[in-house]
């Protein structure tokens, strides 16, 4: 059985500068904690569990690198938990802001059981 992946490059090629901008700060971002570890690409790769060529794509902020790749560079530094904090509901203010929008505008108190 072949399964087939679905091509990206549409998507890649239409990402915000933006995100393209955050993908090569990110990059160089792991490429310097890299560096202040004194880790090479091959000893850092390694420990990845990837190929040298992932981790030169993922510090050069190549769009096609999988969030699973970036989580592992990152568990890698022991930085993890910071990738966790960002996706924590309790940080997701503009969720928060419109759960507080949809409450209803009139709370009535709850009557007490006898």
């Amino acid at each position: 059985m072949h399964i087939t992946m679905p091509n990206n490059h549409t998507a890649i090629r239409s990402l915000p500068a933006e995100v393209l901008d955050g993908l090569r700060t990110v990059g160089d971002h792991v490429s310097v904690a890299r560096r202040r570890r004194r880790q090479t690409q091959e000893e850092f790769a390694t420990r990845m569990g990837v190929e040298v060529r992932t981790l030169r794509r993922l510090e050069s902020g190549d769009p096609g690198v999988g969030l699973g790749v970036y989580a592992s560079a990152l568990w890698a530094l022991g930085l993890l938990s910071k990738l966790l904090d960002l996706t924590t509901p309790a940080a997701d203010n503009a969720g928060t802001s419109f759960e507080i929008d949809e409450l209803p505008r009139r709370v009535r108190p709850s009557r007490p059981k006898f």
